[in-house]
């Protein structure tokens, strides 16, 4: 989407889809090529047939399709498991992006939302799951909590899902975020209960000479639940990205 020479490649996380970065992707359009590819953690089995046992097998995967569609020069943006991958791509690579965004990131603190996954999760549950995922209720409509539970009766999704979980715990980057060297904005849900606020001061600390702004009735998905703010905090942030 978009006709721009920059690019923004949009990362969603484990319980996203690049759906969720349209309406932002749709405001930034007319300025820049926009990319919101869909990373192989959905219930498709098709697309975890290589399996996924550490973040860096997403970062490998994500950095063969910025090879492959030729993507230069662009701005990273990610949120939560997406976040993660970002980080961990601009961490081992140098001058892999121009500028990153995160949103609600993991890599520090993220509280698990599936924590105590029964075996046959009830449609109760997970409604109240996707609801401690938003801070938006109107969002957690019942298509979106039908889509879930029907997905997660499918034990070798849970399984994968779970895989995923620990892989992220268990990938934390605090002492690489002193070594990252590009323009970065974080952008954070004021009422984050997965990554909490001071986990976003957290990041901003650690990442020199980085921006920190905090969006207003919004959890763990600013770019689902807020994107007209998200995207203009994107609007004045991209440029100093491309300025050189």
């Amino acid at each position: 989407m978009g006709n721009g020479d920059e690019t923004v490649l949009f990362l969603h996380g484990l319980f996203g889809t690049p759906e969720h970065w349209r309406h932002v992707m749709e405001r930034l359009a007319d300025r820049y090529r926009v990319i919101a590819p869909q990373l192989p953690v959905d219930p498709q089995p098709g697309r975890r047939q290589h399996g996924i046992n550490a973040i860096a097998d997403l970062s490998d995967q994500v950095a063969e399709l910025v090879e492959t569609l030729r993507i230069d020069p662009f701005v990273i943006c990610g949120n939560s498991l997406g976040g993660l991958v970002a980080i961990d791509l601009c961490a081992r690579r140098k001058d892999f992006a121009k500028g990153l965004v995160l949103a609600g990131s993991a890599g520090l603190f993220e509280k698990n939302p599936i924590g105590g996954m029964r075996p046959k999760p009830s449609r109760e549950f997970v409604k109240k799951t996707v609801c401690g995922i938003v801070h938006k209720q109107e969002l957690v409509t019942n298509e979106l909590v039908d889509d879930w539970h029907s997905s997660i009766q499918d034990r070798d999704y849970v399984r994968f899902v779970l895989r995923v979980s620990r892989a992220t715990r268990d990938r934390s980057v605090e002492k690489e975020l002193t070594k990252l060297d590009l323009p970065t904005m974080i952008i954070w849900g004021q009422e984050d209960s997965i990554t909490p606020p001071e986990t976003g001061r957290e990041f901003q600390r650690r990442i020199k000479g980085s921006k920190l702004q905090f969006i207003e009735d919004c959890g763990h998905a600013p770019n689902w639940e807020q994107p007209e703010a998200f995207a203009e905090l994107l609007d004045e942030f991209l440029p100093t990205c491309f300025a050189d």
